[in-house]
Formats: structure tokens, sequence, C-alpha cells
């Protein structure tokens, strides 16, 4: 499994020199945050650099009002459309002729289709989605195309509509999906429901033999790595790291919460404020937290240099680089050449995590709301379902 970047506020610089760090890998583009010029500048970085650039339609909502993402043609073209008329008129190619124009102009050779976030599947859900596949199917010439399933949190804890779109996709002439759940939290998720419901979602989708590709994910879903999917993507601020729909309307202020700085502690699966590495400076065991070196990370080594890590001036840009970097590197470790190997992966990565955030916790180190203890157990719990439910044939169809 490997990584792409999601791309997100602020992120320009960040892409440049992680893709340039990591020799290759790929970007989700944003329209949401980059202008038209800022779209084609990016993905010729990245493309210069050996990395695959996708571009996100970002249709989730048809009321949207954020004010870069509604500037672009395929989306105002996409927001004028009645349902009528993308469902039986033009405007399903109308939206696409502008999306392929655009998709072509930054050099991408897949194409992510628009989806519209389902807060229940129904049939209008499925046929909209049809019409852009038919339309991009003429407009894009046999080009790859990916279709996008979005689903809110109560579609994803509902096992029937799950099902239901895996049954129906099944057909779907496409080479992959690009798969967005809204999450039920602002970030680490408690609901076994719904992480259970995700894996079976993802596992159900690559055993159609198509490319699926996981977007806004973060750590914790890790675990998808048991359903032998392609990649996730992840970004720097929460809202690429977890999918939230209030980030495209005008209300949502670009990150609001990134005043407090972060370290990732992969060997653990949580990160911590700076004042409480200084406490495990105190009590010896700072070392503990060092991520290994075989995950590539260079950019936290000023937090164990020596000094309290509070005083030595590490802020959001190592953090993010660090998280990201050491992200990849666990995706790829977390590869498995069977799906018996990669459940055991997964159950051994939580059993480590859990002995070692046990001793760091006896000894006052806490990672607060982003502490993983809170969420070894939701994990578990949803690789025993999603065992139960797609095992028997992933053990054949690995």
């Amino acid at each position: 499994m490997q990584l792409y970047l999601q791309f997100g506020f602020g992120m320009m610089d960040h892409t440049s020199k992680l893709l340039e760090a990591w020799g290759g890998g790929g970007v989700i583009l944003s329209p949401r945050d980059l202008e038209e010029t800022q779209l084609r500048r990016v993905a010729a970085q990245a493309s210069k650099l050996g990395a695959e650039p996708l571009l996100d339609p970002q249709c989730y909502m048809r009321d949207a009002d954020h004010e870069r993402l509604t500037k672009h043609g395929y989306f105002q073209t996409y927001q004028s459309s009645s349902t009528a008329n993308l469902l039986s008129g033009s405007g399903a190619r109308d939206v696409i002729a502008r999306l392929r124009d655009l998709s072509r102009s930054i050099g991408a050779t897949r194409h992510i289709l628009p989806g519209l976030l389902a807060r229940s599947v129904d049939e209008a859900w499925f046929l909209i989605h049809e019409q852009f596949i038919d339309a991009a199917t003429q407009a894009f010439g046999g080009e790859q195309l990916i279709a996008t399933i979005a689903l809110s949190d109560e579609a994803v804890r509902n096992e029937g509509q799950v099902e239901a779109v895996i049954e129906r996709v099944a057909e779907w002439p496409v080479a992959g999906f690009y798969v967005v759940g809204e999450a039920p939290s602002a970030y680490l998720v408690e609901d076994p429901v719904w992480l259970a419901n995700m894996l079976i979602l993802a596992s159900g989708l690559k055993l159609l033999r198509k490319s699926v590709i996981v977007g806004y994910a973060n750590h914790q879903m890790l675990c998808l790595a048991a359903c032998n999917i392609d990649l996730i993507a992840a970004g720097t601020w929460l809202n690429v790291r977890a999918f939230p729909t209030a980030k495209f309307y005008a209300s949502e202020e670009d990150e609001v919460s990134r005043r407090t700085t972060w370290y990732y502690c992969p060997q653990v699966l949580s990160e911590y404020k700076l004042l409480f590495l200084d406490i495990a400076l105190r009590q010896g065991i700072l070392d503990q937290m060092r991520p290994d070196r075989a995950l590539g990370s260079i950019y936290a080594d000023p937090l164990f240099a020596g000094a309290q890590p509070s005083t030595v001036g590490w802020g959001e840009q190592g953090a993010f680089r660090h998280y990201l970097t050491c992200l990849r590197a666990q995706c790829q470790r977390a590869t498995a050449p069977s799906f018996a190997d990669a459940m055991t992966m997964q159950r051994q990565l939580l059993d480590l995590a859990e002995t070692r955030l046990r001793a760091l916790r006896s000894r006052g180190v806490f990672g607060n709301d982003r502490d993983f203890s809170q969420v070894l157990d939701t994990n578990r719990s949803a690789l025993i379902v999603f065992d139960q439910a797609r095992g028997a044939r992933l053990r054949r169809e690995w």
C-alpha cells in the first residue's frame, strides 16, 4: 500500500519538497485550495519529480460555496445544472467536458470523476454517477477513469448500503475507485462499526480487480493494508486527514486550529504536544519515542538532540513532513504477501503500540485527544468483523 499526498491549505512547498525527497509518489490536487494556474504549476512540479498528479473534482456538495472551489469552470457548470439535466439532459456531458480540459491541462493520465456525497445511497445517486461515467467514457477516449464513491458517516455505518454500492459498481466501466468516507469525528474514529464497514467497502471494491484509493486518511487507516488496496492519501492539517464537509463552505475558516505543534510517534501511532516530550526527557524515556531511522524521516531530529524539545524551535513544517514521511513508510511496511500475513501484521502493530503506550502513560507522557489508546479496541473490533465478512474470500483471492 502506497501513500499519496492529499493536497490541502498551504501545501505547495510541502508537496514539492516531500515528493523530491521520496523520489516519486503522487498528489491528489484540490481545486478548493488552488486556482487553475496553481493546479497546473503543482502538477508540473510533481510530474517533473516522477510523481503522479491526480485531480479531485470535489463535487461532493452541490451547494458548496467556498470561494476558490466555485471559481473553477467545471464546478460552475456543475452547480448550474439541475438534477434533471444531470440525469437526462446535457448536464453530465457539459461538466465532464470542462473537467476534461482541466484534467488534461495538468497532465493527468488517470481521471477522478465527479462524485456526489451520499447522505443515503439510493437510485438517483447511482444514476448521477453513471451519467458522469458514460460522459467521461466518450470524452476521455479510453483513458483510465476513477469513479468517486463518497459516503456520509451514516451511509458508511449502514451495512446494507455499503453492500449495495459494491454490487452496483461491479458493472461500472472504470479502472478504479476513489473512496471518501465522511468521518463521524474530527480525527481518530472511535466507532468500530464505521471502521469495519470502511474495511468491508474497500476490500469489496478491490475484489472487483480494480485499483482502490482511499482519500482523506490518517494513520488509523493503516488497517486498510489488510484489504490489499493500492493507496491511501493524507495531508498536513486535520481536514485532509479526515473528511469534514464544512471545508467546502465559505463559513469554514482555513486551519483555525493550527497553532499547536504535534509530534507523531509512529511506534505508538500517537501524536504528542511538545510539552509532553519535555516530560519524557525529564523522565529519561525520550529516546523511546525516537522514530525508527528506517522510516526515513530526519525532520524530527532536533527533538532528540539533547535539548528540551519545546525550546528547539521545532514547528509545523517539521511536524507535517515528519508525519507524512513516517506514514508513507508505514504504508509500505504494512503491505503483505497474503491476507493472513496482513492481519497478523495489523494485530502486532496494535499490540506493540499498546505495550509502549502503557509504558509512556505510566511515566506521565500522554497524547491527549491524539493518543491512540482510545481507538486501539476500535481497530481490533473492526478487524474482527472485517475478517468474518471478507476473510474467507481474501484468503483465496489475495
